[in-house]
């Protein structure tokens, strides 16, 4: 079994050259569930930057032609990526969908939460059990509540929707459960504390971006900038348009 967790940051490599090295094409920097399915269908696969300058496009890798060896995940057979795959198995990349962070609720309307994690068979892609998340705070205080996929219906364009008695499922993992409620309480309120600092750390980072923005606009920057747009042509001119593999 995987984890969509797991997943995330996974090398990918391709099918050996006649060397019998396989290349590596990049990582997973997500995983794709059938547009109303409860399961795993490919990867979305980040591919590095030519000379840092020159942006890539992700491609999407099909779960069936995927071999998991030891965190890294190697491409294996024909018709694994992007059109060839959606059209051998008969999907639509486009309607796919990112289960992580994905608001979850009952077929009776009821929120219950975000996708925490998952866990999927790599063979077939099905999915063997979800774990919710109601944030950082609630988490802590109250616990994370784990569903088996047989309460799980799929994604209905607006959430992934679950079968009205998961709400009676039990929650696991909260300190209140281990150490009273003033436990709990002082513990969700310094995880409050640091959500807060998070905030402010973002903020902090819109700042930068905007004076980064103003020194652009200064005659110092606007010559930065052109140096880098002509190695960047450069670059391109020499190299020509990225190689797609197929």
């Amino acid at each position: 079994m995987l984890t969509l967790r797991g997943l995330i940051g996974s090398r990918v490599y391709g099918e050996p050259r006649r060397s019998g090295v396989r290349p590596r094409i990049g990582r997973v920097v997500a995983v794709l569930f059938h547009p109303t399915e409860p399961r795993v269908v490919g990867m979305l696969v980040e591919r590095p930057d030519i000379a840092l300058v020159v942006r890539r496009r992700d491609r999407m890798l099909a779960l069936d032609r995927a071999a998991f060896d030891e965190g890294d995940v190697n491409v294996i057979g024909s018709s694994a990526w992007d059109g060839l795959a959606a059209s051998r198995l008969d999907i639509d990349w486009n309607r796919s969908v990112i289960w992580s962070g994905m608001p979850v609720r009952t077929q009776s309307g009821r929120m219950l939460g975000s996708v925490r994690d998952a866990v999927f068979d790599p063979a077939t892609g099905e999915l063997n059990a979800l774990g919710l998340s109601g944030g950082v705070t609630a988490d802590v205080a109250v616990g994370v509540r784990d569903l088996p996929a047989s309460l799980v219906q799929g994604f209905d364009g607006e959430a992934v929707v679950v079968a009205d008695e998961s709400a009676a499922t039990k929650v696991d993992g909260g300190v209140s459960a281990v150490a009273g409620r003033g436990a709990a309480v002082a513990k969700a309120e310094a995880t409050k504390a640091v959500e807060t600092a998070a905030k402010t750390a973002a903020k902090a980072a819109v700042y930068g971006k905007a004076a980064a923005k103003a020194a652009s606009q200064s005659k110092t920057g606007k010559k930065a900038i052109g140096w880098l747009k002509s190695i960047k042509d450069e670059v391109v001119d020499a190299m020509g348009p990225p190689d797609d593999e197929k």
